[in-house]
């Protein structure tokens, strides 16, 4: 059954877009040859070419590890939120806030460091941070269905 709630029906949308893109683009390095398609590299090629995303072309360390938390704790949890939002499961709101931290401290760093590039100009710098501030956002909005009232900042 799919919520009622518009803020649960966007949830359930972002979940559910997420698992692919994270397949399709993100954690293809990390993949079994035979679960990367010639899609994933149509995409990937596409996007780093595209966006000139170094974290994609020359990714640092801690950049692929922030990619194995995304196969990980996304997978499962993006899995599970599409199943508990449609029931309207209990543990939805803790789940969100949890995710929420993680997205909101790994996009935050990468957009720090994106704005550190010396090679890249603003404008390239401005359009990748259209592809990540939306995480960033959304890490500090879902913390905010875990509090009732949506007060998390306040109490």
């Amino acid at each position: 059954m799919l919520p009622t709630r518009k803020r649960d029906c966007a949830y359930l949308i972002f979940f559910a877009t997420h698992i692919p893109v994270i397949f399709l683009i993100d954690t293809v390095p990390l993949l079994p040859p035979f679960m990367v398609t010639s899609l994933s590299h149509t995409l990937r090629d596409f996007y780093i070419t595209t966006y000139r995303d170094k974290f994609f072309s020359e990714p640092p360390t801690w950049f692929t590890a922030f990619i194995w938390m995304e196969l990980l704790y996304h997978v499962p949890l993006s899995l599970w939120a599409v199943w508990g939002l449609m029931r309207d499961h209990p543990l939805v709101p803790v789940q969100l806030l949890i995710f929420g931290v993680q997205a909101f401290v790994t996009s935050l760093t990468c957009l720090v460091e994106v704005w550190n590039w010396p090679d890249r100009s603003v404008a390239e710098k401005q359009q990748i941070t259209s592809l990540y501030g939306p995480y960033v956002a959304l890490g500090m909005y879902f913390p905010l269905r875990a509090v009732p009232g949506g007060l998390a900042f306040v109490m």
